[in-house]
């Protein structure tokens, strides 16, 4: 292996590495937001301020379960919340029961049978979700690292041990010599 292959893969393992390193680092932040402080509404009923086209999830306190609880998030036209209870995203003290994602501003109307919390999704972004996107850049860096590594690993000509081809025309013949007590004669010479 030549030098610039080497270089190549010990840089691309590091991307690697950094991107498992970073990945987790963003998991473990993202999965544990606190929900009471990232609220951006929390009650049974009354408004919410919200932004257009943006992402919010809805949580209920962990003493109810999905089924048990019924929430409408709407204006004076549409209601807007999808029930989604996904026990992934349960939070310490909250599990989810829906989101929604307006195309509007301003404000909503908010009625629950029970307390909810409604959280804007940039807080798992601003949390982890950051570090799991960098991570993604750097194990695309790290495997096209790899494939170029590879590739010139195949491609260079070794540096060294190369064979020599001996021309077999030009070598010199062999003599050979007998036990006979009578000298030869040599054979250029004749």
């Amino acid at each position: 292996m030549n030098r610039t292959s080497i270089i190549i893969l010990g840089v691309s393992a590091l991307f690697l590495v950094g991107a498992a390193v970073t990945f987790a680092w963003g998991v473990s932040k993202a999965a544990s937001i606190d929900v009471d402080d990232n609220a951006i509404f929390q009650g049974k009923q009354g408004t919410v301020e919200i932004e257009k086209y943006s992402s919010y999830s809805v949580y209920v306190k962990s003493d109810y379960s999905c089924s048990e609880t019924t929430v409408s998030i709407y204006d004076d036209e549409w209601e807007y919340f999808f029930e989604d209870c996904d026990r992934i995203m349960n939070e310490d003290g909250w599990n989810m029961v829906g989101y929604f994602s307006p195309d509007i501003c301003c404000q909503l109307n908010v009625d629950a049978n029970h307390e909810i919390a409604i959280v804007d999704d940039m807080v798992f972004v601003r949390e982890g979700g950051g570090h799991i996107i960098i991570s993604g850049g750097l194990c695309c860096l790290g495997v096209i690292g790899v494939i170029v590594g590879i590739i010139v690993i195949v491609t260079s000509k070794p540096d060294e041990n190369r064979v020599q081809i001996i021309n077999s025309e030009e070598t010199l013949p062999i003599v050979e010599e007998s036990d006979n007590t009578e000298k030869n004669s040599e054979w250029w010479s004749e």
